[in-house]
């Protein structure tokens, strides 16, 4: 999902430096949980763990944690916990990988949901470009099925320990009219944007987001809020 982004990169550059190491943990602090483009922690400060595992050629686990302050729109949860298997093919500039994802959610009842996940990326020089596609198909929690289509691109500027990012993805679905449809697609279908600037020495990273998107206040209900504009601020750690 978006709003990931950096502490992934650092995950996986510490997994391919260093070849045998059996996992990759890594925690980040931000002032905002966003996914693609909305607040997963009712706006309020977060902490999310992440971990890579490799489990044969190919083949890893990947596994990861975050507060949600009692988010109102995850039924009050405060924990988010999920899990994921991976399976991940490297041809040259080429890095492809799909999963099957689960999600659930400490502290409340009938959130949990599955999707399948694939992303493409390719390194060009110093600029990294990625295309992704999230599915999760029909399920009650979510009021419907969800889709989530994104691009990214990412460069480092020579010469310095700044890495610069831009996304952009769009959220579709259907809806099974109970209302929870509105949960990740707050007000309908939705695009959202997001600029990344972020300061990387050695396993450390301090950085800066922009997030918004083209939800309509107007249509959505009383309950789904917190996905205007926000500066998003971020510090990680890779162990």
């Amino acid at each position: 999902m978006a709003g990931r982004a950096p502490l992934a990169l650092l995950l996986l550059a510490s997994a391919s430096a260093s070849p045998g190491f059996a996992a990759s943990p890594g925690v980040e602090a931000s002032t905002d949980l966003r996914r693609r483009g909305i607040s997963w922690s009712d706006g309020k400060p977060a902490l999310e763990a992440f971990a890579a595992i490799p489990i044969s050629a190919g083949l890893s686990l990947q596994a990861g944690a975050a507060t949600l302050r009692a988010s109102p729109r995850h039924g009050g949860a405060d924990l988010l916990i999920n899990g994921a298997l991976r399976y991940t093919h490297q041809s040259d500039a080429w890095t492809l990988w799909a999963e099957v994802q689960g999600l659930g959610f400490a502290g409340a009842s009938g959130q949990n949901y599955a999707q399948f996940r694939a992303n493409v990326a390719r390194g060009i020089g110093p600029l990294q470009l990625q295309a992704s596609a999230d599915w999760a198909p029909s399920q009650s929690a979510i009021g419907g099925s969800n889709t989530y289509l994104g691009a990214r691109a990412t460069t480092g500027i020579p010469g310095t320990p700044i890495s610069l990012g831009a996304s952009i993805g769009r959220s579709l679905g259907s809806n099974d009219g109970t209302g929870r449809a509105q949960r990740l697609r707050p007000g309908g279908n939705y695009t959202d944007y997001r600029l990344d600037a972020d300061y990387i020495r050695g396993a450390l990273a301090f950085g800066a987001s922009l997030t918004t998107t083209s939800i309509n206040t107007a249509n959505s209900p009383p309950g789904t809020g917190d996905f205007g504009t926000r500066l998003i601020l971020r510090a990680s750690v890779v162990f």
